[in-house]
């Protein structure tokens, strides 16, 4: 035991240890000394010094900043100290950091106790989760560094025209609409990838060489071999962003300064069913970016009750999985926006549910630091998350119901009616009077919605000023898309072409209680035609087939019920729907089919989904 070469390696191991120690890494594998010499032989000893040193260093260089240096050690050193074989002793056991004797759990009242002590030393250690371990310091950089290389990494953006095709799929008519979200999502790909940083793309280019040297790992991981942990490498990334930058004088002596792309955020007009929100459910589904569908009639201004105006980026990052890189790249979809309009009155001394929320949104449309609660967190007791949104996207959405009254007046038209009255006030809520007002039952119904359309295409910023939108929320909106009104040939379409029509739907249905359900072309424009009449949009379609088929949905379960049939006639209430009954069958057999079908129902439900 008192070798020269035992006594010579133990000096070397001593006096790296403490080298190590100045910049809080210890090894704890090393820490004892009694017990090692009868396992392994001194020269397995310096050739793990070697390689854990590396290994510690590459592993948690930049997480050890937040313990103390008196003892408030995590416990997952000592685990890493009984898992890395030194002692020859069960891997699962925790170890005190200090002396290397085995830590007991502190009893409490709670069962589940995180804290555990040391009988030899006497210290106290908190035994720290995986996602306690990667909070902190280490987490900002990682997730930095993964967002640059999720740009980077990612397949190349889809063109405007695979993106339209893909709407096509789902949502009839609206190619305008569909053009305009088409290329701004592409422009967003575009955008992100244009914004990313110099000094993150070359800290990828740094992680993408194969083949580190252990100094070059250990500066990687913030530890200097001169100095304290965190300080080689806050002091490179420091020293590489310092130039790029370019403040002051710089910038006035500089000849070539880097195109910053911005953002140009969209609102669509349209009428209700027109088709608006679900091109924002189907836009959500076919993108790589996270994106957010939040309802504006729920907010207040802040201090009132309601949803605060930071709930809309607090969604945002429920969909980006709490990642703030993430949520950084979203889309925002604000629907029903109109609700947020100014109501002038007297009677009010602040308008908290209209003029206010536009208010507390106008800073967020153009790009600010938002202060959002973490997860799990209420925003009292002051746990927030800060979210840049310079590069989220605001789509906001409408029905503006009485614009096309103001559109009207500003152009001296006489609309449909007998026009105008000279005292008509200001306001949404005016401006859906007058709307009523002039909508009579007598007027074509056809004429009126393309009246409508017509008007709708010529509208201005200061027709939504007049609305009772302000106008710097306006002009935060600079893309203002209007969708046109159904007629009865996109009604029709609507029914039976996209993927999740109404018809195929209720076919479904009746497919899982061994039913057809057959609707000949003329029923279906009759149905298109009374849900014209009720100006509901594609809404009314579903209200209209539900009021149709109550009868069938009643009499086919359990029946010899094999199709039904739907024409002009039972549409416009003249006739009853028309059944096709299987031959009959004797008593026997018809008990028997019946604990068959029964049995048998789950899979049929299944083979009509399929």
């Amino acid at each position: 035991m008192s070798c020269p070469c035992t006594s010579a390696a133990r000096l070397f191991l001593n006096t790296a240890h403490r080298g190590l120690s100045c910049s809080r890494i210890q090894l704890f594998s090393l820490s004892r000394q009694g017990s090692r010499e009868a396992h392994l032989p001194p020269r397995v000893r310096v050739r793990s010094f070697s390689e854990t040193a590396v290994c510690y260093a590459s592993k948690d260089g930049t997480t050890k900043d937040s313990g103390s240096d008196g003892g408030k050690k995590s416990i997952s050193e000592g685990k890493r100290h009984s898992g890395s074989g030194g002692s020859g002793k069960g891997g699962s056991q925790l170890r005190c950091p200090k002396c290397g004797d085995p830590c007991t759990h502190v009893e409490t009242f709670v069962s589940s106790t995180r804290f555990v002590k040391c009988e030899k030393c006497h210290h106290f250690f908190v035994v720290l989760s995986e996602t306690d371990s990667k909070k902190g310091l280490n987490k900002e950089p990682e997730s930095a560094a993964e967002a640059v290389k999720l740009a980077f990494a990612q397949k190349p953006p889809p063109p405007p025209k695979k993106i339209y095709a893909y709407l096509d799929k789902y949502v009839v008519g609206q190619s305008y609409a569909k053009k305009v979200l088409a290329v701004a999502v592409y422009n967003h790909y575009k955008r992100i990838y244009n914004n990313i940083p110099a000094g993150s793309r070359q800290q990828v280019e740094v992680e993408k060489q194969p083949s580190l040297t252990p100094r070059e790992l250990l500066q990687i991981a913030g530890i200097s071999p001169h100095g304290n942990a965190l300080g080689a490498s806050m002091q490179q990334q420091t020293s590489q962003q310092a130039p790029q930058e370019r403040r002051g004088g710089d910038v006035l002596d500089s000849t070539h300064t880097d195109i910053k792309l911005e953002k140009s955020n969209i609102i669509l007009l349209g009428p209700t069913g027109s088709g608006k929100t679900l091109l924002a459910q189907t836009l959500a589904r076919c993108l790589d970016v996270p994106f957010a569908i939040c309802d504006c009639t729920t907010l207040t201004q802040a201090g009132y009750v309601g949803e605060d105006i930071e709930s809309v980026i607090a969604k945002l990052l429920q969909d980006a999985n709490y990642s703030v890189e993430k949520a950084q790249q979203g889309i925002v979809f604000l629907d029903e926006v109109d609700k947020i309009g100014s109501v002038p009155g007297i009677h009010q001394l602040r308008d908290v549910g209209g003029e206010g929320v536009q208010q507390g949104l106008l800073k967020l449309l153009e790009g600010t630091i938002v202060n959002v609660p973490e997860k799990n967190s209420r925003k009292l007791r002051g746990e927030t998350v800060q979210v840049d949104t310079t590069n989220i996207l605001f789509v906001a959405s409408g029905a503006f119901n009485g614009l096309d009254r103001i559109i009207s007046r500003r152009k001296n038209e006489k609309y449909l009616g007998f026009g105008t009255p000279s005292n008509l006030g200001k306001g949404r809520r005016a401006a859906a009077a007058a709307d009523l007002a002039n909508t009579s039952g007598e007027t074509d119904t056809v004429a009126e919605i393309e009246e409508k359309d017509r008007l709708l295409k010529h509208v201005e910023a200061r027709d939504l000023i007049e609305f009772g939108m302000i106008p710097e929320f306006v002009g935060r909106l600079p893309v203002v898309v209007p969708l046109h009104s159904l007629d009865e040939e996109t009604l029709v379409r609507i029914l039976t072409e996209p993927r999740n029509a109404v018809v195929p739907q209720y076919q479904a249905l009746f497919s899982m209680d061994k039913c057809e359900l057959n609707v000949t072309q003329d029923a279906l424009r009759a149905i298109a035609r009374m849900a014209l009449e009720r100006k509901t949009g594609a809404r009314g379609l579903r209200s209209i087939m539900e009021k149709l088929l109550l009868e069938p949905m009643f009499e086919v379960p359990h029946s010899d019920i094999m199709a039904v049939e739907l024409n002009k006639e039972v549409v416009q209430g003249k006739s009853q729907p028309r059944y096709i009954r299987a031959p009959a069958k004797e008593s026997a057999e018809e008990e028997y089919d019946s604990g068959i079908e029964e049995e048998n129902w789950p899979r049929q439900a299944d083979a009509a989904n399929n």
